[in-house]
């Protein structure tokens, strides 16, 4: 107790020095705490289901045709063999996502939700806080008109009715009963609010429905089996699918399959960027450490005849040591609790830029484990930068009694001290700024890669229609022919068009797709192909450039004979060295009774998926043809704002059906920055974090420095008396500077190189050792550290050099 209260005398006499280590302890202490609370909400904290571990997800695997890490969704007949053949899985279930036009009270609402296996929650282990879950039967046509809400939605749209369980409500223009409503927190997939059963179809499970990938499976391995011997028992239903199903073109892909936790599935590939962050943070935490410990260090040197005396009196080493580490642990508790106030202002802002980045960072707030953790890096950084200072203190006080008097200096032990210090400030400084760098340029290359279409000037929005309304392909093409012309008409609106999915928006259907080429033979002539239905006018709305031929335009009708148009990609790869125009192909495989289609054009190759990644080759063909229920408008306008077009497009759409919801009403601009979301806020953030070890950095040369020059204002004195010049001077002390400051360099280039193999992974077009990016940011580091050592120095050499040898 008594040395605490001597602590906190010492610290309140030095008001300007414990406020200026405290705030830089707590700068480095909340962006660790922020940090971390992502980190324990995204990947330390289960999944809030059964047993979570024992959750996985299976992917089927293609090489080689366009898709993101070769994964791909599975198709009906494909689900139906992984229940049938599989042996490690308790529960296995089917996931479509969805969404439905509701009404209630007579107001129409589009809302996001799937369709789902009726095993799905039983896997999850969830059950309804108000009726029940699906039943088995209920996954028939006929019996699938059942539906469960979430809390959420439970409590905003029917005000909590505790009896809605067995009410009638209209979904897609059909009657539902809703039999149960979900517990509070339970959105699977993300942002669902409706399910209803999954039910397939004799065409669903038809051999050319085999291609049709648009579901997702989760399933629960047995208790007693691990996930490898479930992935070993999926190679093995690999293995037969392959020769149960000759027909589909499985070897020539290298199909596969692949089982991946649940939750490594959620957290994706951010996982290694909350890492990356993780790990900047604790540099920062480092350079901040730095720079309180030199603090202390130049505090030290009037405190050295204290000591001094004290050990005279009889004190110990350790009993000094003790002293001091005492008032270091009383900083760092004081940055902490200030770090905790500036994390929990940071968390905030990190959780609204990041909430459509991160998966589940909603759950991100300060528990006892994130406050557990502060404690430990508070007390822990306490005696990191308290060590050195403390030790150093303790051993040269002799040293300071016997000299009497003449002046405070710490000696040369304390000036390498110092100067190791600044070397590792500047070091963890250029780790960090390399890797700032090459994110940044990594994303501007991924910026400059051309989608295939021009996004500027585009509004886009998503109609899906009611079965029970539009139960036939006639009035689905009156409906959407109409919006087409009326929005058209509209002032400033050049093109107008359709497509089932839009670029960048990561789904869309595909599926077989047979080709009469004699480039290709066998099931080599049937691959896969993202399926876009259009309508005239989607091309030129969407800037999407013609190579050949023509584009689809109003005569191809269901009247006239089917056409296609086909990407560049699919024509190259399918009828190399010549005109794919005039070619046919035609949906599903060598047998399947669909008509050929005639090639009438070919365009550019459009990135659907992600912009990283080239998506598989696309085959386009007449909406009027074969229409979708469910479609995406694509609209260019001359506006300099494309949304404020969107009220006149939704009230002609209304005024073609009243009851008829929009939903997703964005630009493709919006749509491009949210498909690269989650690399510009690891950017941003690492930005962020590198800029203030940058700014630290610069602080801490600038100390050292200034203290440096104050130490050795009599030798600079008696060097000006005996005729050196102030340049001279200039360059004796910057050039002591940039010598430490390169050997920082040089260390840190070295670090870069560590740095730059653990991101490699979150770059694109960028190579890790990039030469440009690091020497770069070792110039930028090396003129922040000379402008930085030139204040002090500059000032000191205006110092007249009679009035330092008369004050020594």
């Amino acid at each position: 107790m008594q040395d605490l209260r001597y602590a906190f005398r010492l610290l309140i006499k030095a008001p300007v020095f414990t406020t200026v280590a405290v705030l830089t302890l707590a700068l480095g202490i909340a962006a660790n705490t922020a940090i971390f609370s992502v980190l324990d909400a995204v990947l330390f904290r289960p999944l809030p289901y059964e047993d979570p571990g024992r959750l996985v997800k299976i992917w089927t695997r293609f090489v080689g045709i366009g898709l993101p890490n070769d994964r791909n969704w599975v198709s009906p007949p494909e689900f139906t063999d992984f229940r049938d053949l599989s042996k490690s899985f308790s529960h296995i279930s089917a996931i479509s996502g969805d969404s439905f036009n509701i009404t209630a009270g007579g107001l129409p609402e589009r809302v996001e939700g799937a369709r789902v296996s009726a095993s799905f929650f039983p896997l999850l282990g969830v059950q309804a806080k108000l009726g029940r879950v699906f039943l088995p039967e209920e996954e028939q046509f006929g019996r699938d008109n059942v539906a469960l809400v979430s809390d959420g939605l439970w409590r905003r749209r029917f005000a909590a009715d505790p009896h809605l369980v067995g009410r009638k409500l209209a979904v897609n223009g059909r009657s539902f009963q809703i039999v149960g409503v979900l517990p509070p927190g339970f959105q699977f997939p993300a942002d669902a609010d409706f399910w209803t059963p999954l039910a397939f179809s004799n065409d669903d499970l038809s051999p050319n429905s085999r291609g049709g990938h648009g579901l997702e499976a989760l399933a629960r391995i047995k208790p007693g089996l691990t996930l490898e011997q479930a992935h070993a028992d999926m190679n093995s239903v690999a293995r037969r699918m392959m020769e149960f199903h000759p027909e589909y073109p499985y070897k020539r892909y290298g199909f596969g399959l692949i089982v991946t936790p649940l939750l490594e599935e959620m957290v994706g590939d951010i996982k290694t960027a909350l890492w990356i962050l993780m790990g900047a943070v604790g540099l920062v935490l480092l350079i901040a450490c730095a720079n309180v410990a030199n603090l202390l260090l130049a505090r030290a040197s009037s405190r050295e005849r204290e000591m001094a005396v004290r050990t005279a009196l009889g004190a110990g080493r350790r009993r000094l040591i003790g002293q001091l580490l005492t008032e270091s642990v009383i900083l760092s508790v004081f940055g902490g609790a200030a770090g905790l106030l500036l994390a929990r202002w940071g968390l905030q802002i990190l959780t609204n830029i990041s909430a459509s980045s991160f998966p589940r960072i909603a759950g991100a707030h300060l528990d006892g484990g994130v406050l557990a953790f502060t404690t430990v890096i508070s007390v822990g950084t306490g005696i990191l930068f308290g060590l050195a200072p403390a030790f150093h203190v303790s051993q040269f006080t002799h040293e300071s009694l016997k000299e009497g008097g003449r002046g405070s200096s710490s000696g040369r032990s304390s000036h390498r001290l110092r100067r190791t210090l600044v070397v590792a400030e500047i070091a963890l400084s250029l780790v960090l700024l390399a890797g700032s760098g090459l994110l940044l340029k990594s994303f501007v290359r991924l910026m400059e890669v051309d989608p295939g279409f021009r996004p500027d000037g585009v509004l886009t929005l998503r109609v899906s229609l009611p079965e029970t309304k539009y139960p036939d392909a006639v009035r689905i093409r009156a409906f959407y022919q109409d919006i087409v012309d009326r929005v058209s008409r509209l002032p400033g609106v050049e093109a107008a068009g359709l497509v089932s999915a839009l670029p960048l928006s990561g789904s869309g259907g595909s599926g077989t797709t047979t080709v009469d080429s004699r480039a290709v033979s066998g099931t080599d002539a049937s691959p896969e192909a993202d399926w876009r239905p259009v309508s005239p006018g989607y091309f030129k709305a969407m800037g999407i450039s013609l190579i050949s031929g023509r584009y689809l335009n109003e005569r191809d009708t269901d009247a006239s004979a089917p056409v296609a148009v086909v990407d560049e990609t699919m024509a190259k790869t399918y009828w190399p060295g010549e005109e794919a125009v005039g070619k046919r192909l035609k949906r599903g495989g060598a047998q399947s009774p669909n008509s050929w289609m005639t090639i009438v054009g070919v365009v550019r190759h459009v990135r659907y998926r992600t912009l990283e990644a080239q998506s598989r080759v696309t085959l386009y063909w007449p909406e009027a043809q074969k229409p979708y229920s469910s479609m995406s408008l694509a609209i260019r306008t001359s506006a300099a704002e494309p949304l404020t077009l969107a009220s006149a497009v939704q009230r002609d759409i209304l005024a073609v059906d009243p009851d008829q919801p929009v939903y997703k009403v964005r630009t493709m601009r919006q749509i491009m920055a949210e498909s690269v979301a989650r690399r510009r806020l690891a950017m941003v953030l690492l930005a962020i974090f590198a800029g203030a070890a940058l700014l630290l950095a610069a602080v801490g040369i600038y100390g050292v420095i200034s203290y440096m020059v104050t130490q050795r204002s009599h030798e600079l004195g008696i060097r000006m008396a005996l005729g050196a010049s102030r340049g001279s001077i200039l360059r004796l002390t910057l050039g002591q500077s940039l010598a430490l400051t390169l050997i920082g360099v040089a260390i840190g280039l070295a670090g870069s190189l560590i740095m730059a193999g653990l991101i490699s992974n979150l770059l694109f077009n960028v190579k890790s050792r990039d030469p440009v990016t690091l020497l770069t940011v070792a110039m930028i580091l090396t003129i922040v550290a000379l402008i930085a050592s030139y204040i002090p120095v500059r000032r000191a050499t205006k110092v007249d050099p009679v009035v330092c040898l008369r004050y020594e």
